[in-house]
């Protein structure tokens, strides 16, 4: 039987693991997608990043997943956009790390670009080297897949880089192969023309540099304000240079205006980006106010409930305080009356005589007789007790139990080792008064004394029957000879007879 509960302990122990890991990663999930949203918003980056390190926390990164590679990736993204250039590169580094294990070479090209760019932009010693070496293996992996997208984007780092590095030729050879890739879309030669243009800037190949400004901006999207400013503002240089003053003046005029733009775009964003974190900030605010109120109602209610358990508990208290003074008064009250209707019957017997009065003395003044008025009071007196004693047991726990099996549905008989111990409890109280009742009535059964008691403390012959697994037919025998061998006051007290 232990081995048995020991294993069911252990397979219990086992699906709630389960049960609790599939849980917390489900948790990652939607958190990880909740920051993945949020980092789209330029103004929800440090929400984002909230999310995202929530998320890794119920990762276990000693087990690297498709997700946790992707929580990296995004984390070290965050932290590039908000300039935290040595948390980026350490979280592109464990996103590196944990692809090991995992068979995806589209989060392995992700990884690989993302600690080539945290290099690029870092201030340590050997960054172009680090760099370089992270997009050359992106551009080994995307040629194996054939993946031209990150072809493209390979070699248009590569010459980004090269041009950092002042290798202007090196890195129009780049740019040369990421336009023979195929499957060329117009913004991927815009692109081209826009980096041949810095290129020739650079070299100060004026003719080259307007030849590849004219290339590129029909190309740009009409709405991207701010590239296309800044080809105006590199025709503006190149026709400077060339002395061409005329045209310099017209496309300087044209940088402005596209410049004026991009910036009253800003604007607007910025605008509406603070309406945005205003409304939130309201929403937040109100949502606090909100559950602030609810936890007062709750506190107070709270509170309240607990000062009224107390007061009831205070006023049970009280009220068992009273009925075992009361108690103590009647059985004191039995006592001597018991003891003055013991000395009389032995006195009787001896002398055959009553007892003398207590004021005149022995031999004198009137003798004192048991009378069957004093054996009413003391039966009186007994019924009393019966009385406060129901008082008490309304208040232990087995009562409860007995209102329950009033609401049994089935009319099965009680096990033993339920019943006997309700019927231990009725017992336990009501012993005293019960052997005085016995004694009084001594034809009295055991099965009709606890039948009496059991209607005595609120119970119907049907939950008696449940109790004593006997029949109701027998149980309404049992009634009529309770009343046959005590007196009607007796019975009444007993079946609720008023």
């Amino acid at each position: 039987m232990s081995n048995k509960i020991v294993f069911i302990g252990v397979v219990s122990l086992f699906f709630l693991t389960l049960f609790s890991c599939g849980n917390r990663m489900q948790e990652a999930e939607a958190l990880y997608k909740e920051g993945f949203i949020a980092s789209k918003n330029p103004d929800s980056l440090n929400e984002a990043t909230d999310m995202l390190l929530q998320s890794l926390a119920l990762q276990d990164e000693s087990k690297p997943t498709e997700l946790l590679v992707k929580t990296y990736e995004r984390i070290s993204r965050m932290y590039w956009m908000l300039d935290y250039n040595e948390k980026s590169l350490d979280y592109a580094k464990k996103a590196v790390a944990a692809m090991k294990d995992i068979d995806n070479d589209s989060l392995r090209l992700g990884a690989y670009n993302r600690v080539a760019s945290c290099y690029y932009i870092t201030d340590l010693p050997l960054k172009f080297d680090s760099a370089a070496y992270y997009w050359n293996k992106m551009l080994e992996l995307a040629i194996a897949k054939k993946d031209n997208k990150n072809i493209m984007d390979a070699y248009n780092n590569l010459g980004a880089m090269l041009v950092r590095q002042e290798k202007y030729d090196e890195a129009l050879a780049m740019f040369e192969r990421s336009y023979s890739v195929p499957a060329q879309k117009q913004a991927d030669r815009a692109k081209y023309y826009y980096n041949r243009s810095r290129c020739f800037e650079f070299k100060e190949q004026w003719d080259s540099c307007i030849a590849a400004i004219r290339k590129s901006l029909p190309m740009h999207d009409p709405n991207d304000y701010e590239a296309i400013a800044k080809l105006y503002i590199r025709w503006f240089y190149a026709e400077k240079h060339l002395n061409h003053h005329k045209d310099a003046c017209i496309y300087a005029d044209s940088a402005i205006n596209y410049m004026g733009q991009y910036l009253e775009e800003h604007e607007r964003e910025d605008l509406k980006s603070v309406t945005e974190r205003h409304q939130r900030e309201r929403y937040s605010n109100d949502l606090r106010l909100q559950r602030t109120h609810w936890l007062v109602v709750v506190l107070g209610m709270i509170v309240i409930f607990g000062l009224l358990f107390l007061l009831m508990m205070f006023r049970n208290k009280r009220r068992m305080e009273s009925l075992q003074r009361r108690m103590e008064a009647l059985n004191l009250r039995v006592v001597r009356e018991e003891q003055v209707k013991k000395h009389a019957s032995a006195h009787k017997e001896e002398t055959g005589a009553d007892l003398p009065s207590p004021s005149t003395g022995e031999g004198q003044g009137e003798e004192v007789e048991w009378t069957e008025e004093k054996e009413e009071n003391l039966s009186m007196l007994y019924l009393e007790q019966f009385k406060v004693l129901k008082e008490i047991f309304l208040a232990r726990p087995a009562y409860p139990k007995l209102r329950q099996l009033r609401y049994h549905t089935d009319k099965n008989y009680l096990p033993d080792e339920e019943r006997l111990p309700l019927i231990d409890s009725i017992l336990e109280v009501f012993i005293d008064p019960l052997q005085k009742l016995v004694a009084t009535y001594p034809e009295l059964t055991e099965d009709e004394c606890i039948y009496a008691l059991l209607i005595f403390v609120g119970c119907n012959n049907a939950t008696a029957s449940i109790i004593t697994k006997t029949s109701e037919a027998t149980l309404r025998k049992r009634r009529s000879r309770f009343k046959q061998k005590t007196s009607e006051q007796v019975f009444n007290l007993f079946m609720g007879v008023k």
